[in-house]
Order: structure tokens, then C-alpha cells, then sequence
């Protein structure tokens, strides 16, 4: 899915005139004119990575960073630890393969920022660290954001091995009543906690629950609070995380007022 086509798909581009009617006209409703503007909470950037890319990702994990055992907790709040094999684990971008995998990231990243359906922002992406989620059945991690060394910033997050009690899990929309685990594993995306009632009063929903997909990948502000779910079954949940400063350019910083580089 392009840019475009996602920020389509949020309502990003929705702009709904009014309708025509039979009905008579007031002078004022015939010269005036209206549309609908969606004011989105942020952006986010889908990309769909195909299996040969996602499988070299998994062989160097498993022949270089899990051998490595660099650990990446202290940083993190992810509750990673009802396994043996449970781990955070750091992922250099400094050898060969993590640098052709920063240099992905970075142009996917940038287009978020500079296309015109994005960010709209003269600014470039620059990934500085990246770390490997090895979970299993009973791991979470809580509600949090990430940090990052300049004002704006992006993250990351690519689902690497998805365990078959997760992969089983409907797409549709969870329903949580009786226990239902339809959410287990899942990652939420979460910018208010509106609820129910609060829909019925037009706040939009703000909470969105992601199924995990190998090869999926979602670049988003860093500032977006996420979490990820328990799950309760066989396997390891794979992922890997990253997070990028964003470099301005002159023209961007003059925009901003800014006298020095973010």
C-alpha cells in the first residue's frame, strides 16, 4: 500500500461536500459553502515487506544477535521475561547487514516525512538504534512511548514471527466480551481513552488494535503511546523496533523559526 493509498484509507484526504436536495434553499444555505474536514491525530506509514527480506532479517537475528546476547532492557519497559528464551536484544545497524537495513528504514521513514500525504516536511529521517522482541506466552509490554534526541522524532516496528494462536486471530473488529482473548498479542495504537459512551458523544475512536503479520512494518510518531498484549499459546512473537531523529533542513528550521539544527 503506497503513502497515498493509506492516508486515504485513515480519511486523511476526505473532503465531502454538501449534498444536493429537492428541498427549497434559504438564500444563505444556497451561497454558502461547506465540507467536511478530518483533523487526524497522526500518521502512520504501512508497509507490507515481502518474505525474503523478512526471512534474511530472521537468519541474521539467529546466527548474529541472539549468539550476540546484547542485551536492550535497560532502556525499555517491555515486560519480557516468562521464557528462557524470552529477551530484548540490541540489533546494530553498524555491521553489514544492519546497515543496508538502516538504509531501507531511512528512505521509508523520509517519505513518511516529506510526502505531500504525509508529513509534508522538508526534513529527513535518521535511525540510530534498533532492538529484537523475542516473546512468548505471557510477555507484555505496557503503555508507553518512545524517546528519541531531537524535538521530532519517528519509530518503528516490524512483526518478524507471529505464533499460530495469533495468526489464528480474526481481522475483524475484537470484541472483548466473555473472555473473548481477541486481542491477545495484538499491539494497540493508542491516542485518547475514549470510550463507548465517548463515541456516542462524536470523539472519535482513538484506540487501534494491530494483528501482527510477518514482514508488516509501521513507522509512526514517537510520541505514539502503544502497547502490546499477552498471548497465551505456543511459539515466539518476533519483532523489532527502531527509532530515528529527524533532521531539518535550512528552508524547514526558517519554517519553524528555529535558529540551530533540531
Amino acid at each position: 500500500m503506497s503513502l497515498k493509498d493509506l492516508s486515504e484509507s485513515l480519511g486523511n484526504k476526505s473532503k465531502t461536500k454538501t449534498s444536493k436536495t429537492e428541498t427549497a434553499k434559504t438564500p444563505l444555505e444556497t451561497s454558502a459553502q461547506a465540507e467536511i474536514k478530518v483533523i487526524p491525530a497522526y500518521k502512520l506509514l504501512a508497509v507490507q515487506m515481502p518474505d525474503d527480506f523478512t526471512d534474511d532479517i530472521n537468519r541474521h537475528i539467529d546466527e548474529v544477535i541472539i549468539p550476540n546476547n546484547v542485551s536492550h532492557e535497560k532502556g525499555l519497559v517491555g515486560q519480557i521475561r516468562q521464557d528462557v528464551k524470552s529477551a530484548q536484544l540490541t540489533f546494530s545497524l553498524e555491521d553489514k547487514l544492519g546497515k543496508d537495513f538502516k538504509l531501507v528504514i531511512d528512505r521509508l521513514a523520509t517519505s513518511l516525512l516529506r510526502d505531500p500525504t504525509g508529513y509534508n516536511r522538508d526534513s529527513k529521517a535518521d535511525a540510530f538504534e534498533a532492538w529484537t522482541v523475542h516473546s512468548y506466552a505471557g510477555d507484555y509490554n505496557p503503555l508507553h512511548s518512545h524517546g528519541v534526541h531531537t524535538m521530532a522524532g519517528l519509530s518503528m516496528i516490524m512483526y518478524l514471527k507471529v505464533p499460530k494462536c495469533i495468526e489464528e486471530k480474526s481481522e475483524s473488529m475484537p470484541k472483548l466480551e466473555y473472555s473473548s482473548g481477541d486481542i491477545d498479542g495484538f499491539t494497540g495504537l493508542i491516542t485518547t481513552t475514549n470510550t463507548i459512551e465517548d463515541i456516542c458523544k462524536l470523539r472519535l475512536n482513538a484506540q487501534e488494535y494491530i494483528k501482527p503479520k510477518k514482514g508488516f512494518m509501521m513507522i509512526f510518531p514517537n510520541w505514539l503511546q502503544h502497547c502490546v498484549m499477552p498471548f497465551f499459546g505456543e511459539g515466539e512473537r518476533r519483532t523489532m523496533s527502531a527509532n530515528f531523529n529527524i533532521k531539518d533542513s535550512k528552508e524547514q528550521l526558517k519554517k519553524y523559526g528555529a535558529k540551530t539544527k533540531l
